[in-house]
């Protein structure tokens, strides 16, 4: 065993991988630190405990989220769906799970109250910036934004299994919705 202190990004990154390749139960102080090659008095070093460590996994799911939504609020309105669609088409870094870490953050949203709790805060915080982004082109129905970030998620899953590009997918679902 590496005794080394990992600092908690890296520990943080193999539970994402662990969540995104064998779910929420993969999320284990033993299995992640036989992962890393570390001890569990690394992890330890780290984290209060296991609960401790899952609430910074969420929190830090939840924090790039809105840092995503407030860095395309930043730019030029008339560049902000474009913006948006390059984001969405874009994944997690592939050391914190990539591409597969919004379907299996909603499969551990299934099985844990925070889990969802945070889901729930990540849908309310994209649904209000769809909402306003898509009133700015004159689409204001509420179905509407709903059927949009509804097709988002699908296509998520989609494009984690490498079925989709999401980028074309809703580049043209929103030139639908935004044509008069």
């Amino acid at each position: 065993m590496n005794k080394t202190k990992f600092p908690s990004e890296t520990w943080l990154a193999a539970g994402f991988r662990a969540l995104t390749s064998d779910g929420p139960t993969a999320i284990r102080v033993e299995a992640l630190a036989r992962n890393l090659g570390a001890t569990k008095g690394s992890f330890y070093w780290n984290f209060d405990d296991l609960p401790s460590f899952k609430r910074e996994m969420l929190a830090l799911w939840r924090n790039r989220v809105a840092e995503e939504i407030e860095s395309v609020s930043a730019v030029d309105a008339s560049l902000r769906l474009e913006r948006l669609i390059a984001q969405a088409s874009g994944s997690a870094p592939d050391r914190f799970g990539g591409r597969q870490v919004e379907p299996a953050m909603r499969s551990w949203a299934l099985t844990d109250p925070a889990a969802l709790a945070v889901v729930n805060d990540v849908d309310h915080i994209r649904l209000a910036f769809l909402t306003e982004l898509l009133g700015d082109i004159g689409q204001h129905d509420p179905a509407v934004v709903h059927l949009v970030y509804g097709a988002y998620i699908g296509l998520t899953d989609l494009a984690a299994k490498g079925v989709v590009d999401i980028g074309a997918a809703l580049d043209a679902l929103l030139k639908s919705v935004s044509s008069p």
